[in-house]
């Protein structure tokens, strides 16, 4: 018989000889992940909130109880309207009130092993939901400093939902370059993502990452961090044309991020600069998500922008019963050369 300690652990860990791993049931959060090299220190460059240790920790329930590394979003997005966004954009009605999909909030059940360098969660969702059930893969590769996703969507009911992976990194760790591949226009979210604590002028449209409109003078460079201001901040780039790299400076590391563009063209960054003030956060949260999407922003459930806006044909994945879509990514890391050391 199964060993009922191992298929309720809520995490499990990997190693093999480039690093180690722990899937975590809640969510199918990937965290925390490390990358070995000989003659490197060992290079963890996906965040855990950090109150996860804290009494207010077990106060969290779902998602916010367990937040870290990467999950799939399945729908993506919020189910709570803004106020303010600008004239023309319509509501919408999501079919729950589970931020991020029901799945980023509950527990998943382990799949049997086999295979020494993989491991696997499966989730079936209620039955009102489109989605009959999710499976997510995550597999080292046994020769390199790499891991692989696979994550299958199964539809109940046909049914197009905005769908995001969030892979969200941490910027404590010294100095940290964004290098993105050539990519379409850049936007920045409709109406402030934190009122009060957001830089980023809502609304606005930009060509390169390192000049951001803002609210309060120069344009902002979001290439490098950490940043001179503190801030709470969305913004989505259209149409990304290869991987997205972070270099991370004072580590001697990059991770590269690479994920099925046809399917996610887009990419969400969500800049947890020590914006939120209130609990958990408390000022203290500093880390950055790169969220392969297809979707309008975090928006999708609640709103739809006018036809004329850039992001009105990214209405989501379009899933039919009976034929699983299988989204598919990859970390992998390196030391960086000399040069790409530089800032």
């Amino acid at each position: 018989m199964p060993d009922s300690s191992q298929t309720t652990a809520p995490a499990r860990s990997l190693h093999w000889t480039h690093g180690h791993l722990t899937l975590n049931r809640l969510g199918a959060m990937l965290a925390p992940v490390v990358f070995t090299a000989p003659g490197q220190p060992g290079f963890s460059p996906l965040q855990v909130a950090p109150w996860h240790t804290e009494p207010i920790g077990a106060t969290q329930t779902g998602l916010m109880r367990g937040l870290r590394g990467d999950w799939p979003c399945v729908p993506f997005g919020r189910t709570d309207r803004p106020d303010g966004l600008p004239p023309g954009w319509t509501t919408r009605t999501p079919h729950d009130a589970w931020g991020h999909g029901h799945s980023a909030h509950h527990d998943w059940d382990w799949l049997p092993g086999g295979d020494p360098h993989t491991l696997a969660l499966t989730i079936a969702l209620p039955d009102a939901d489109p989605i009959a059930r999710l499976t997510r893969t995550v597999r080292a590769q046994p020769d390199a400093a790499a891991v692989d996703l696979t994550l299958c969507i199964e539809a109940r009911t046909a049914c197009t939902l905005p769908v995001a992976l969030h892979p969200t990194l941490r910027l404590d760790a010294g100095r940290v370059a964004l290098d993105l591949p050539p990519h379409g226009l850049g936007l920045t979210y409709p109406v402030p993502a934190e009122p009060g604590r957001s830089r980023l002028a809502p609304d606005q449209r930009f060509d390169r990452l390192d000049l951001v409109p803002t609210t309060d003078g120069p344009p902002a460079d979001l290439t490098r961090f950490p940043q001179s201001r503190d801030s709470e901040d969305l913004l989505q780039v259209m149409a990304l044309g290869g991987p997205v790299t972070a270099r991370y400076l004072d580590c001697g590391w990059a991770l590269d991020l690479d994920w099925d563009r046809a399917l996610l063209p887009d990419l969400m960054l969500w800049v947890s600069h020590r914006g939120r003030l209130y609990p958990p956060w408390n000022g203290r949260h500093l880390a950055l998500g790169v969220e392969p999407v297809c979707g309008v922003f975090d928006l999708g459930r609640v709103a739809a922008p006018p036809v004329d806006h850039p992001l009105s044909a990214r209405t989501g994945l379009t899933l039919t019963p009976g034929q699983p879509l299988v989204v598919r990514s990859r970390f992998s890391a390196r030391p960086l050369s000399a040069a790409e050391c530089q800032p």
